[in-house]
């Protein structure tokens, strides 16, 4: 964790002028799907209190970095298990992802992809077949599964 939190910091020095990730409510993971113009979709669940999340958030900004405009990649918070919706917004800010950010109120994406624990990562290939992996994953594993 403290090397991803440190590359992020390295290259926010390095490239000042990248735009920082903002966090939005969620439509539906429906609209981001339907938003990806053809292209793989990588969804990862996560939690500012879950320590394994915040590893996976480092990978998945690496892979992001690497996969550009290839690959739409997203992250939605579970929102609904944090302190409060401020709290969400003040991490992101701090952590300076560049993924965008999602903000799941209700705890609706958990129910309707009958998860019960974070994070984990949804995948949607070009065809549109989605599927669903519990718990951590790496960029290495992100980079084989879009293929």
């Amino acid at each position: 964790m403290k090397r991803g939190l440190l590359l992020i910091c390295l290259m926010l020095f390095i490239f000042p002028s990248i735009v920082q990730a903002k966090t939005v409510e969620l439509e539906s993971v429906e609209a981001l799907i339907e938003r990806a113009d053809g292209k793989p979709v990588v969804i990862m669940y996560w939690a500012t209190w879950c320590d394994t999340c915040l590893s996976d958030l480092s990978e998945l900004e690496e892979f992001h970095a690497a996969a550009g405009k290839k690959v739409n990649v997203y992250s939605i918070n579970a929102t609904k298990s944090e302190r409060s919706e401020k709290q969400v917004k003040a991490f992101v800010q701090k952590s300076a992802l560049q993924v965008p950010v999602y903000l799941d109120t209700e705890g609706a994406v958990a129910h309707q992809f009958r998860q019960v624990a974070v994070p984990f990562t949804i995948i949607v290939n070009e065809s549109g077949k989605q599927r669903v992996i519990p718990g951590p994953v790496t960029k290495k594993q992100l980079e084989e599964w879009v293929k």
